[in-house]
């Protein structure tokens, strides 16, 4: 068996599992009129003979989002020769939280970025070993006719942030009160010390592990986040402990203590920091028992976290 055949039969088995026919748009005919969009995974991680939820933006020629609907993606190994996709899988929009949604019925749409934020989603894609792979998209996007693109991306032998089924690092991150401790190295929101927040800053990881409760911890920095994810998702936390807080603990670990000095907090770097290299926002689902049980980056949103939340707690 070949490596491209091998993770075809794996996608083949998710794709199986899909209740929706998939969009026509997918599979335009070999006389229907292209032209190219920019791929732009968005994943910080992605890991082999694991189950990985892989992310990527697509951007039009004249620099237009494509937000809406659903796209299709193909899968590859690059050993060099030529590639073996795998068959399209449907791959979903998934909004910045707290932009609109959009549609889901319909084509997708090349929208003004200000106007619409997001990403498309495919959920337990597994790659049977470490290397770089290729994905294709195609969608056919309304008022601009059939779209196709595709970029490399690299697949890791290990996760470099703690990974799913690992033990949690028993972290001792900043909470309110803590002497010594500035409020903006806490939630970097704080400019006024007022913390935004203040319910996911009163535990430490060490503690919530050690009191035998789930945690579902964020790591975030609102102010100074490049991807501009940070405050949505760190919204989202906040939102979720409003309907869980019994039953398990939220905490939100701000990744600089000094932005301007360029100190990172050391619970971000404990479990964030690779080298010269550290990305946020990342949220981690913690269980009882101190083992991570899930864990999402860059953009996710509540009802991905709140999914695992309440397998957790079942």
């Amino acid at each position: 068996m070949t490596r491209g055949i091998a993770l075809a039969v794996v996608l083949a088995s998710m794709v199986a599992g899909c209740t929706s026919e998939p969009p026509q748009q997918a599979s335009p005919s070999p006389t229907t009129s292209r032209s190219a969009v920019e791929v732009v995974v968005a994943n910080y991680e992605i890991v082999a003979e694991t189950s990985n939820r892989f992310i990527a933006g697509l951007i039009t020629q004249d620099g237009r989002t494509v937000a809406y609907g659903s796209v299709h993606m193909r899968f590859a190994q690059d050993t060099g020769g030529s590639l073996e996709p795998t068959d399209p899988v449907v791959a979903e929009y998934l909004p910045v939280p707290g932009t609109e949604p959009g549609p889901k019925d319909g084509d997708p749409q090349a929208i003004a970025p200000l106007h619409a934020r997001g990403v498309y989603v495919v959920h337990g894609v597994r790659f049977l070993e470490a290397g770089q792979y290729v994905v294709e998209v195609a969608a056919r996007v309304e008022g601009v006719g059939v779209v196709q693109g595709s970029t490399r991306f690299d697949v890791l032998a290990e996760p470099g942030v703690p990974g799913v089924g690992e033990d949690a690092p028993r972290t001792q991150n900043h909470v309110i009160g803590e002497p010594g401790v500035p409020s903006v190295a806490i939630d970097s929101r704080a400019a006024d010390g007022e913390i935004p927040d203040t319910s996911l800053h009163r535990t430490t990881i060490a503690d919530a592990i050690a009191s035998g409760r789930p945690a579902l911890v964020v790591f975030s920095t609102p102010v100074f986040c490049v991807s501009r994810f940070c405050g949505p998702v760190t919204d989202v936390v906040q939102d979720l402990a409003r309907t869980y807080r019994r039953d398990a603990e939220f905490i939100h670990v701000e990744v600089w203590r000094d932005f301007q000095d360029n100190t990172v907090n050391e619970a971000a770097a404990d479990w964030l920091l690779q080298g010269a290299n550290l990305n946020e926002p990342w949220a981690f689902l913690i269980g009882a028992d101190g083992t991570i049980t899930a864990r999402w980056d860059n953009l996710f949103t509540k009802e991905e976290l709140r999914s695992e939340l309440e397998e957790e707690l079942r």
